[in-house]
Order: structure tokens, then C-alpha cells, then sequence
């Protein structure tokens, strides 16, 4: 028994060091902005964030300590990042988008009892307000910001983003996807993709609901079960994608759909520890086995026209709280934002992406 113990010991310090040598193999980012100079660590508890690119070369973050938020934005188009513009008078949001304009976009807000986003202008002055009108979920919000859609049951309305909104259309079905020139949606097993003037694109039948994201102006994102394809609006397949490891919400995009990013939530432990846990779960039939939560980050930018990774970034270190969207790929393609407890990094993404 014992020379079984000191195995497994053997084995979990083996397989800790590889995975620590793993992680302090990160990219090289072009610029560093150090966030914890704009809010107090002081009580540091249960660290939230999230980030959008508003444009080519400018970028809103917020973070939030101990409930007390902060949002700024950056331009990244100078030698250094430079701030615009930062508030305090933030509540906590779960994802940042872009809007026309430079605006930001900040999905479930609360704001004298009503629920709904708050758009805040480039210099993040007079937020306005748009009670029961935007979900701040991205399947019902265009890569641009322009337009979005509201599903009320199984009818859902398009608007153009604007104080006041501007109705666009309607339908029947459970939208999974819009853009500036189209909406998908779910209707009786048939995905149906459709212009917003009501012109039928495309459509197709799949045996299990989707998740879907226009990428370019002619082309879907598909993920159905453990399958990710690149299809045209008919279901025709383009390429087939490698689906990354863990879980999460965030797909983002460049503009014209040739780069996706994903940013996954994963789980790392020894194999020491798995057999602990495993033989805890035997005994205790499930009860009282430990924290099963995400202990790692990966994200990656993926070429959608090749299949082939361009870009990849793991850590295990100064996370923030697992869900919220950390990571965002700039409408050109060319930048990826990264943000932990402390930091916001920005990387360049290469060229030509080469690693299958």
C-alpha cells in the first residue's frame, strides 16, 4: 500500500511540473496595460471583467472588485495604449459589445429597477438607457453593434441600435443569429435564413438545435453536438473546424468572418488528484467531491478559411471569475485582447496561420 502511495505521489509531482512548465510558455504581447491602477484591490474578492473591441484600434474594458466597477476606453493606435476616456459610475455587466460610433454596449444592466443594456457614447458620457429592448446574449446582437433582435416567446423583433431603436421587422421562429443584412432562426426543425428586408437566403434541416454565427456576408458558423462546420446559407458544407477543448460563451470575429475566436474555460488537475476525487466519488456516491470549476483559460483565433490555428494562449494564473468574455479579436483581424485580474494584454496575430 504504501509503495502504491508513493506512486501515485511520483506521478502527481511528475505530471504538476509538466503542466506548470506548460503554462509560463505564453505568447509575447505587443502592449501591457496595467488594470489595477483603475480600481482598488483593496478587498479583492471574486474579480470580474470583460472587454470588447469597439474598433480597429479601440477597446473598452471594465472591471469590477468587491462590486465597486470601473470602465475605460483605449486606443491602441499609437506606439503605446492611451486611455480616452474611464467612469466609475458603472454597475457590474456580463459582456461588453461594440455599437456604431465608437459606443459601447453594456448587456444586463439594472438601472432604477429596469432591465435592459445601457449605451454609453465614445467618451462614456450619458448613458442611455434601452428598457426590455437588447438581450445581452451574442446570438441576438450583430458583430457591429448595428442591429439586434428581441425574442419574446417564439416571435422576435429586428431593430437598428439608436436612442430610440428602430424597428426593422418581424418573425416567428427562435433567432439564433443575426446580422446587419440577415437573421437565422429555428423554426419547426428548419433553420431559415432570411435578408432583413424578408428575402429568403438559404435554409436547412438539422436534427438538433444549433448555435450559429454569420461569419462574412455568405457563410455560418455551425456547431451542432461535437461538430463545428463553416457552411453556406443552404447547409453546404465549407470546412470543418476542430472543436477546442472546455466550455464558454465567447466567439469572437474579424468583420469579414476569416477569424474566429474562442475563449474557453478548462479544467487541469494530476492524475493523482483524479484518482482521489474518483475514489471519493465512489464512496461518497458523489457527495462531497471537490470544486470542479474551471482552473485554466485558453483562447484561440482560428482561420475559418483553412481550418488552421493562428493563434493560442493557456494560463492558469491571476484568472478572473470563469463566464464572462476575457478575450476579443479586433474587426481586422490583426489585434486579440487578453485580460486577467491585473493586466490587459494585446497581442498581434500572425499573417498566415499555419498550425493545424
Amino acid at each position: 500500500m504504501r509503495t502504491f502511495f508513493r506512486l501515485c505521489f511520483l506521478i502527481h509531482l511528475a505530471v504538476a511540473s509538466a503542466l506548470a512548465s506548460a503554462q509560463e510558455v505564453l505568447p509575447l504581447p505587443l502592449y501591457t496595460v496595467d488594470l489595477s491602477k483603475l480600481i482598488s484591490r483593496e478587498l479583492d474578492i471574486n474579480a470580474t471583467g470583460t472587454l470588447t473591441f469597439l474598433t480597429e484600434h479601440t477597446l473598452a474594458v471594465s472591471i469590477c472588485r468587491n462590486l465597486r466597477c470601473n470602465l475605460a476606453t483605449f486606443d491602441l493606435g499609437g506606439e503605446t495604449p492611451r486611455m480616452i476616456a474611464k467612469t466609475n459610475e458603472f454597475h457590474a455587466s456580463s459582456a461588453l459589445f461594440r455599437a456604431p460610433e465608437g459606443r459601447v454596449l453594456a448587456g444586463n444592466m439594472q438601472s432604477e429597477g429596469k432591465m435592459g443594456a445601457v449605451l454609453f457614447d465614445s467618451d462614456l458620457h450619458v448613458p442611455i438607457l434601452i428598457p426590455k429592448a437588447v438581450d445581452n446574449r451574442p446570438q441576438f446582437l450583430s458583430t457591429t453593434g448595428e442591429t439586434f433582435v428581441k425574442q419574446n416567446q417564439h416571435v422576435w423583433v429586428a431593430y437598428k441600435m439608436g436612442p430610440p431603436p428602430e424597428r426593422i421587422r418581424e418573425g416567428i421562429g427562435a433567432v439564433l443569429s443575426v446580422s446587419n443584412e440577415a437573421v437565422a432562426y429555428l423554426d419547426q426543425g428548419t433553420v431559415h435564413i432570411e435578408g432583413m428586408d424578408g428575402k429568403p437566403l438559404g435554409m436547412f434541416a438539422l436534427k438538433a438545435r444549433p448555435t450559429i454565427r454569420f461569419v462574412g456576408h455568405d457563410r455560418l458558423w455551425v456547431e451542432s453536438g461535437s461538430e463545428v462546420e463553416i457552411a453556406d446559407f443552404n447547409g453546404k458544407l465549407i470546412q470543418t473546424l476542430e472543436k477546442p477543448d472546455g466550455w464558454g460563451f465567447r466567439i469572437g470575429q474579424s468583420s469579414d468572418g476569416s477569424r474566429i475566436l474562442y475563449d474557453r474555460y478548462t479544467r487541469h488537475i494530476s492524475l493523482a488528484q483524479k484518482a482521489e476525487e474518483d475514489a471519493v466519488a465512489v464512496v461518497t456516491l458523489g457527495v462531497g467531491v471537490g470544486d470542479e470549476g474551471a482552473n485554466a483559460e485558453m483562447v484561440q483565433v482560428i482561420d475559418t478559411r483553412s481550418g488552421k490555428k493562428c493563434f493560442e494562449w493557456n494560463s492558469r494564473k491571476n484568472l478572473l471569475v470563469a463566464g464572462q468574455f476575457h478575450a476579443d479579436i479586433d474587426p481586422s483581424g490583426r489585434l486579440i485582447a487578453i485580460m486577467n485580474r491585473t493586466a490587459l494584454n494585446i497581442y498581434r496575430s500572425p499573417e498566415t496561420c499555419i498550425e493545424k
